[in-house]
C-alpha cells in the first residue's frame, strides 16, 4: 500500500513497525498479543491488496467489515476474529494519532460476537494423576513435577512461569511474585506440595543445571542445557505428563490455570480473591469460571436427582 500522497509504503511496514513498537513499548501489550496483531495485519494488507486497494486514505468502514466477514467466511474462531476487530481498530486510531491519516474508518467497526466457548479444564481425579503421579527416574524429574505443582498451585501462565527469578520465590511464605501482562505485579500462593516440589528441584537438580551455562541467571526453571527454560519446553514436558496419566482431550500449561479457577470456585472461593490470584483486570474474564462450576453443578443434579 502506499500513502494517499503517493510516497512508498509508508502505510504498510513502515507504520505497521511503528504501530507495534508502540503497542509493545508504550501500551505494554504481552508479547504474544503484539506477535499476533503482526500476524492480523499481514492478512488484513493481503485482504487488501487482493481487494486493489492500494491506498490508505481509500480505506472505509465498509472494507473492514468486508475483511472481517472473509475471516469468518473462511473459517477462523470467533474469538480471532474479534482479536482481528480490536486490532484493526488500535492500528488505525494510532495511524490518526500520529498524523499518518486524516479520518479513522474503523471507529464505528463493532467486536463479532464471542461464542461462550467454555475451556478445557481437569477433574480433580484427572489432576491428582498427574501432580501425584511417582516421580520419573529421570535427571530432571524433580524440575517437571515442581513446573506442574506451581503451575497448578498458582494458576499462573506459561510466560509467567517461564520469568520467574529466585528473587521473586519466597518458598517459607510460600509466595510468588509474579509479573503478568503489561507489567503488572501479583502475589501468587503455593500450597505445601508445591512448596516441597520447588525445594527438592532447587536444592539437588537446579545446581547441575546452572553449571551448564553462564546464561542460566537467575532464573528459576532451567532447560537441560542450563539457560532459561522456554515456552515450548514447558508445553511438552505437560503434554508428555499427560499423555501418560490422563485420557481424553489436550492438556496444556493454559489447561492447569483453567483448572486452578475451576477448582477454587467449586470448593467456595470468592470470585474477587481468584480474580486477584489470576491477574485478571477486570472480574468479567473470571466469571466464566463461574459458568464451569454451574455446568457440573447442573450435570450432577442431573445425574442424581430422580425428576431431574
Amino acid at each position: 500500500m502506499a500513502s494517499s500522497d503517493g510516497a512508498p509504503a509508508p502505510g504498510t511496514h513502515e507504520l505497521v513497525d511503528a504501530f507495534l513498537d508502540h503497542a509493545r513499548s508504550v501500551r505494554n501489550l504481552s508479547p504474544n498479543t503484539v506477535s499476533s496483531y503482526a500476524r492480523d495485519l499481514v492478512q488484513f494488507e493481503e485482504f487488501a491488496e487482493r481487494a486493489g486497494i492500494d491506498d490508505l486514505s481509500a480505506l472505509n468502514h465498509k472494507t473492514l467489515r468486508s475483511f472481517l466477514a472473509n475471516q469468518q467466511a473462511l473459517g477462523y474462531a470467533r474469538s480471532t476474529v474479534s482479536r482481528r476487530c480490536a486490532c484493526l481498530r488500535a492500528f488505525f486510531h494510532f495511524l490518526v494519532e500520529t498524523g499518518a491519516l486524516e479520518s479513522d474508518p474503523s471507529t464505528t467497526l463493532s467486536f463479532p460476537v464471542k461464542g461462550r466457548r467454555l475451556p478445557r479444564y481437569l477433574t480433580e481425579r484427572e489432576t491428582e494423576s498427574i501432580v501425584d503421579a511417582p516421580a520419573e527416574k529421570t535427571e530432571l524429574a524433580l524440575r517437571d513435577r515442581a513446573i506442574i505443582e506451581v503451575l497448578y498451585a498458582t494458576g499462573v501462565r506459561v510466560g509467567e512461569l517461564c520469568g520467574l527469578r529466585l528473587s521473586d520465590v519466597d518458598l517459607e511464605a510460600g509466595i510468588i511474585r509474579v509479573i503478568g501482562k503489561g507489567d503488572r505485579e501479583r502475589v501468587a500462593l503455593m500450597g505445601r506440595p508445591a512448596v516441597r516440589a520447588c525445594e527438592s528441584y532447587l536444592a539437588n537438580e537446579r545446581p547441575l543445571l546452572a553449571d551448564r551455562s553462564p546464561a542460566s541467571g537467575d532464573h528459576v526453571f532451567l532447560g537441560k542445557r542450563g539457560s532459561p527454560i522456554d515456552q515450548r519446553q514447558v508445553r511438552r514436558i505437560v503434554e508428555r505428563q499427560a499423555r501418560q496419566l490422563t485420557t481424553g482431550g489436550n492438556v496444556s500449561p493454559h489447561t492447569f490455570r483453567h483448572t486452578f479457577a475451576t477448582h477454587m470456585l467449586a470448593h467456595g472461593a470468592d470470585l474477587r480473591a481468584v480474580q486477584e490470584l489470576l491477574g485478571h483486570q477486570n472480574v468479567a474474564t473470571t466469571q466464566i469460571y463461574t459458568h464451569l462450576t454451574r455446568a457440573e453443578i447442573r450435570k450432577a443434579y442431573e445425574q442424581s436427582h430422580p425428576r431431574a
